[in-house]
């Protein structure tokens, strides 16, 4: 049992837990995705947007049947904290920041059976489970961390880390091909920006997984080109598969580059081939 925490366990995330008669509807009018058809057991991955529809936060959203447990990002647990309690108003919501950890692990492990809630990962079938534990062991080895973010970049599925607070929009964090926007629900924060681009195919650049040269060392932030031109930048980057935001001119490139260093577009399975424009083309 102590090996399975070991490997799985997520040091740089946090769980914020929500009680009261209206924590689902205070989510709902906030959030990207469908948090009243929460039901005990379900998980969401889902996101806080700005009113110009700019990513705040990308979580996960847990129900049991006396709360909702926020598995979100360390880093961001204090400011989401401050955010809600600024939202709140009249509703029947309370707040707490808790002590419970985070663990991930593949399909064929089966979930610690003391977790408090687990689920399948929604974002893809082969990210595997999240579960929410109790208190773990103080020590951490960091495996659990380095074997998450490996599974992640293979797979070219967008986390929180990808991103800067306010800086890109839900669809170039693809959150509708992975599971983290409703198009069914009512309002919320950002919502015209999500649909208007939703409906117009208006999503210019998109977070894709590539493929880089594992002995060469690469920073968060480089630039990414085709024949020349700027076309993007790296985000992640682990043991030579990383993240790039990139242009859609990059998107049927064969031949990427950072700094002179050969970089390959890997297309993910789940994102469909016909948003790739026919031919390699570099942006004016």
């Amino acid at each position: 049992m102590r090996a399975l925490m070991n490997r799985n366990h997520l040091s740089h995330r946090s769980v914020l837990s929500l009680t009261g008669n209206d924590r689902q509807a205070f989510l709902q009018g906030l959030l990207t995705n469908d948090i009243l058809s929460l039901t005990p057991g379900e998980l969401r991955w889902t996101a806080l947007l700005t009113v110009q529809g700019r990513i705040q936060c990308l979580f996960f959203v847990f129900c049991t049947s006396e709360a909702l447990l926020l598995d979100l990002p360390s880093s961001q647990a204090d400011t989401l904290h401050t955010l809600f309690k600024r939202f709140r108003l009249r509703a029947d919501v309370q707040f707490s920041m808790t002590d419970l950890h985070v663990l991930t692990g593949p399909h064929h492990q089966t979930p610690p059976e003391n977790s408090i809630c687990y689920a399948s990962d929604p974002r893809h079938p082969h990210m595997g489970w999240r579960a929410i534990m109790p208190p773990l062991p103080s020590e951490d080895d960091g495996k659990g961390d380095l074997a998450y973010l490996q599974r992640r970049l293979t797979l070219g599925i967008p986390d929180m880390i990808d991103f800067t607070p306010g800086q890109n929009l839900a669809l170039e964090a693809n959150l509708d091909f992975c599971h983290g926007v409703s198009w069914n629900k009512g309002c919320y924060l950002g919502q015209e920006v999500t649909a208007r681009m939703h409906y117009r195919s208006q999503a210019k650049r998109r977070l894709l997984p590539v493929l880089l040269p594992e002995e060469v060392s690469f920073s968060s932030g480089e630039n990414v080109q085709l024949n020349g031109h700027d076309v993007g930048e790296l985000r992640t980057y682990h043991k030579g598969h990383g993240l790039a935001m990139l242009h859609h001119t990059a998107w049927a490139a064969e031949s990427l580059s950072i700094a002179h260093q050969p970089v390959t577009l890997l297309w993910p399975d789940w994102l469909p081939t016909t948003l790739r424009p026919p031919t390699e083309s570099s942006p004016s």
